[in-house]
């Protein structure tokens, strides 16, 4: 099937799309059979693979969960919590249908939207939850940013799921997250992810710092040479608050468990008092800097970085087709000026993006 489609990268284009989800001709490894339908649609395998995970996702969390009372820990779990629809609602569950005592913890990027700063105050007030934030030095953040966005910081494979200006972002996230529970020995993380978002096996899984970091070292070093020594104290975890944990907390992701549609969610945490937040593109619910990393993705890769997501949810028949493809074709552009200047891109690095000087799409 071929569909014109709006395109940050080239407006106008004309691309293909499968027919059955939403995921376009320049996706990795993509193959398209005679009905226009993609190999991933297809993947009938990989379908009952998610399926089998999910299952004993859901078995391993009753079993943790039911032994955590055992522990004696203040918290039983932080929880990352950025104001979106998808975490609002995983903190709901969390309280309401596992009964955890939840540490809810927000990592302030310097862009997150006013409205979703409410929905965190209301959503954690209606659940009676402790909260904290956490702003990271925003010069040293925004560089980072910078860097992802313009330099081959992440591997190729990891950008299919995710941007390079969200990587950075959440990864700071989960490094924040990590710090918090190894300091005040909670046993559980949790995050709204769904499956489209994160592999089958990262559902449930046992966090390792040192681990973790020699797996990403090669993206702190050319982090590193691009930004500067002043990351690792952004991304680590220091030797002394490590070796004095007793042990490491597992990673969940409830939202993985759930069947359930966007719509839903929107009313499940309406009734907590969340508003959608005006203004922001049609896949974030909380963060205005989502339209520039999307841009630069799709600039840089020619394809949304939502679209696995969004297919995802469309195979599993929790959102139809064409509201995935309302939701990639949903950027406010116009935004980009404002975001590009408190990023203090360079010259160089606005022609790269096919950007003007002042922000504008060229052309």
């Amino acid at each position: 099937m071929t569909e014109t489609a709006p395109s940050a990268r080239q407006p106008g284009v004309t691309r293909q799309r499968c027919a059955r989800c939403v995921l376009s001709a320049p996706f990795p490894n993509i193959k398209f059979d005679v009905e226009g339908v993609c190999n991933f649609c297809r993947d009938e395998v990989g379908a009952r693979s998610d399926d089998t995970a999910i299952d004993r996702g859901r078995a391993r969390v009753m079993e943790l969960f039911a032994a955590r009372k055992a522990r004696g820990a203040t918290y039983d779990a932080v929880l990352c919590n950025s104001g979106g629809k998808d975490s609002s609602y995983t903190l709901k569950l969390a309280v309401e249908k596992y009964g955890l005592t939840v540490l809810s913890f927000t990592l302030d990027n310097g862009f997150v939207a006013p409205a979703a700063r409410d929905n965190i105050h209301r959503i954690v007030d209606a659940l009676g939850v402790d909260h904290i934030t956490v702003r990271p030095a925003l010069d040293v953040f925004k560089s980072v940013v910078r860097a992802a966005s313009m330099l081959p910081i992440y591997g190729e494979q990891s950008l299919t799921r995710i941007s390079a200006g969200c990587n950075a972002c959440i990864s700071l996230v989960n490094t924040t997250a990590l710090r918090l529970a190894l300091e005040k020995e909670i046993p559980f993380i949790l995050a709204g992810f769904t499956l489209g978002q994160i592999p089958a096996n990262g559902i449930v899984y046992r966090n390792h710092y040192r681990f973790l970091a020699e797996s990403r070292e090669a993206s702190m070093s050319r982090l590193r040479d691009a930004v500067g020594l002043e990351v690792d104290r952004l991304y680590g975890v220091p030797d002394s608050v490590i070796d004095r944990a007793p042990t490491y907390p597992y990673n969940i992701n409830l939202l993985c468990l759930e069947s359930i549609t966007e719509t839903q969610i929107l009313a499940e945490v309406g009734k907590l008092g969340w508003k959608r937040p005006s203004g922001l593109d049609g896949c974030s619910s909380n963060c205005m800097l989502n339209t520039f990393n999307n841009y630069v993705h799709e600039r840089r890769h020619g394809y949304s970085p939502y679209e696995l997501e969004l297919s995802h949810l469309v195979r599993k028949d929790l959102m139809t087709r064409s509201e995935a493809l309302e939701k990639l074709a949903d950027q406010p552009l116009e935004q980009l000026p404002y975001l590009v200047k408190s990023l203090a891109l360079s010259p160089e690095d606005l022609a790269t993006l096919g950007l003007s000087a002042d922000g504008q799409v060229a052309g």
